[in-house]
């Protein structure tokens, strides 16, 4: 697989402004945010971006978030050595217990504790693999959703490294789509899901939204899960819940809290309704179905 060339962008923010511009920066790879250990009246904003960004282009995004703030943003901008990347990466990525799941890297020797369902992924490769707060929202989702009931057609949409459609697979007999807009995403998930021992029941492909045929004959889904970001959320609605089974359930993420009720008013038009909603630092994990709810 070729290497993707990755740059790192940082600069600080007050902690009251955090929100603001993880909005403003919703269509990057990767954006964290986290407080600083030097200044804790600060936080850092850390952006991942495919090559070199355009250092004029970033500070035009970023200037009018600023302003009210009357911040004027001193970006650091470098390469992340691809070594160096995955090292750091194994370094700071421990087993994650997140709900039955253990998370964990080829890194990590121990055995998986009794009881749990490992999934192994190495960070770095794609992103999407347990460490951020909206995949924990997921998984705990999944948790749930598995002891409820079976299910046996599942699509993860914008699959990322492959995490929930791996997950889905090892808690259900089921057959799941993968699918994502990016080639990379895809053949990392693909090669996720062999390492885990679920490639015969785990299909990755490339597909903008619901666009593949091969998707959309392959539906009605018993679940659908899309950990993406709130605009595509809201902008797909319609064409969830027509993918979706009459007793379906539907996992939607990558949404701030304060970006949740619009998102579900998006759905809501189209028969959907809350079951759950869960909290996972600044971002909010949505559970809905058809009938009863809010």
């Amino acid at each position: 697989m070729a290497e993707i060339p990755l740059w790192q962008s940082r600069f600080l923010v007050p902690a009251a402004a955090v929100e603001a511009f993880l909005d403003a920066l919703d269509e990057e790879i990767s954006v964290s945010a986290f407080e600083d250990s030097k200044r804790p009246d600060l936080w850092a904003i850390a952006l991942i971006h495919r090559g070199e960004p355009d250092r004029e282009a970033l500070l035009a995004r970023l200037v009018p978030v600023a302003a009210p703030w009357g911040i004027a943003p001193a970006l650091e901008i470098g390469p992340i050595p691809s070594t160096d990347w995955l090292y750091r990466t194994a370094q700071t990525f421990p087993p994650q217990r997140i709900g039955r799941f253990w998370v964990h890297g080829s890194h990590v020797g121990e055995p998986p504790p009794s009881g749990t369902v490992p999934i192994r992924l190495d960070a770095g490769q794609a992103f999407g693999s347990g460490e951020h707060d909206s995949t924990r929202g997921c998984l705990l989702a999944l948790d749930r959703l598995a002891g409820r009931r079976r299910l046996k057609r599942v699509l993860d949409l914008g699959c990322g490294a492959g995490i929930l459609a791996i997950a889905a697979a090892k808690c259900w007999p089921a057959r799941v789509l993968a699918a994502d807009n990016d080639p990379i995403a895809v053949a990392v998930a693909h090669e996720n899901a062999a390492r885990n021992g679920v490639a015969g029941r785990v299909r990755c492909l490339l597909s903008d939204g619901y666009d593949s045929a091969v998707l959309r004959r392959s539906g009605p889904f018993d679940l659908i899960l899309a950990n993406i970001l709130a605009e595509p959320l809201c902008d797909m609605a319609r064409d969830t819940a027509r993918n979706l089974s009459p007793d379906g359930a539907l996992v939607l993420s990558g949404l701030l809290d304060r970006q949740a009720d619009s998102v579900l008013a998006a759905h809501r038009l189209f028969g959907l309704r809350l079951r759950e909603q869960i909290g996972e630092g600044l971002w909010v994990t949505l559970v809905l179905g058809r009938g009863r709810g809010r």
